[in-house]
Parts: structure tokens; C-alpha cells; sequence
């Protein structure tokens, strides 16, 4: 179970948090038609780990930033990079060689990158209704993204698998998706370099959805 103040790992029926000394509540018991964990409590896991590590994570983009434009190569790293924020999420800081340390499964993250590219591409073609058949391939197509880089699963599984866990969570994955995309994109719009701020915040936030539905 995770502590909800700080998002750290704790053990199970734990009543506090022995990082940061919270109360912990037990969660809800699920039902048939339960909601998925409240999305705000997400939202502040995330964003207690992006303040507290804001220093580190905006080095650690930064070297992101400074490879991620090469093409083909640029799947690697990024990949590199979403590994560093899973670790973070799991209680350990990311360094900035992890940036680098994705070579593994590489070619999986290549094929899952393009296959979803290919696909965006081919939706934006849709009269009217592109731009929303755009962000519907990005939603069903964004879990399967760290399915490859955290188990190396092949594109085949990890499409199949995204597809199926945004149709058993709708509602957390597009709030989880939309709002961590706009917050991740934000300083690139509005500050440009700013993006190495908001970028690490807004992956934090997806990961935290991810971290939910992993082992379904």
C-alpha cells in the first residue's frame, strides 16, 4: 500500500507512514460499481514527489531535453526517463545516467512508438472528428507505453493490454492522461524552457495511474 501524503511505499495495514509520519486510512473495499481511488489523492501523491524532488527532476530533464530530439535514439531516452520516474515513484531518486540505461527494451518502445504514431497520423485524417480521434488514440495508447519500459512487453501484448485497462478504468485513465498532458505541456507553452518544471509533474501523475492497474 502507498502512503497518501508522500507516496511512499509502506507496508501493508500500516496506520502511519514511517517517512513522513501521516495517518494512513484504509482504502475502500471495491464493488461491482465502486469508483477507482480518488483522483485527487493521485494528484497530491504526484505532486508531493515533484515538490520534494524538484531539484533533481529538473536536472534530470534538463539532460532529457538536451538528447531527446535525436531521432529513433530519442525512444531509448525517453524511455530511460519514464524509468527514472517509476523508480522515483518506488522510493528511489533518479540519477541522470538513467537516462541512458533503457537500451533493453528499446526496440519495444521504438515499435510502440511508432505504431502509435502511425496511428495518431491516420486519425488525424477523420473529417470533423479528428483531433478528438487524435487524443482517443494517445488515451488507449499511453498505459501500454510504460507496460513496454517497465516489463519490456512486446507492442503486440502491451496494446492489447493498454486498450484493455482504459476500457476497466476509463474515468481515472482520461483524468489521469488529460490533466497529466496539460500540465506536462504546460511550460513548453507557456514558457518553453519551463517545460523541464512541468514535464516531470505531469509524468509523475500518469504513473501514479499506472502503478494502480500494473499487475491486472
Amino acid at each position: 500500500m502507498r502512503c497518501d501524503a508522500c507516496g511512499k511505499e509502506v507496508a501493508e495495514g500500516s496506520t502511519s507512514c514511517p517517512y513522513c509520519f501521516r495517518q494512513i486510512t484504509s482504502p475502500p473495499a471495491r464493488g461491482a460499481e465502486a469508483v477507482d481511488e480518488d483522483f485527487g489523492a493521485q494528484f497530491n501523491r504526484a505532486t508531493t514527489l515533484w515538490k520534494d524532488n524538484l531539484g533533481d527532476l529538473v536536472l534530470f530533464t534538463l539532460v532529457f531535453m538536451l538528447v531527446g530530439w535525436i531521432p529513433i535514439l530519442n525512444a531509448a531516452f525517453f524511455a530511460g526517463y519514464t524509468r527514472g520516474l517509476l523508480s522515483l515513484n518506488r522510493g528511489v531518486k533518479p540519477k541522470n545516467g538513467d537516462i541512458f540505461s533503457a537500451w533493453d527494451c528499446f526496440g519495444n518502445a521504438l515499435g510502440y512508438c511508432l505504431v502509435l504514431l502511425a496511428a495518431v497520423i491516420v486519425a488525424g485524417f477523420i473529417p470533423f472528428f479528428g483531433p478528438i480521434a487524435q487524443f482517443a488514440v494517445s488515451l488507449f495508447g499511453t498505459p501500454g507505453f510504460y507496460a513496454v519500459v517497465d516489463r519490456n512487453m512486446n507492442v503486440i501484448d502491451a496494446l492489447k493490454w493498454s486498450i484493455a485497462t482504459v476500457q476497466r478504468h476509463f474515468l481515472p485513465w482520461l483524468l489521469a492522461v488529460l490533466v497529466g498532458g496539460v500540465i506536462g505541456s504546460f511550460g513548453l507553452i507557456v514558457f518553453i524552457i519551463g517545460i523541464i518544471v512541468t514535464l516531470p509533474w505531469g509524468g509523475l501523475l500518469i504513473i501514479q495511474q499506472y502503478e494502480r492497474v500494473k499487475g491486472e
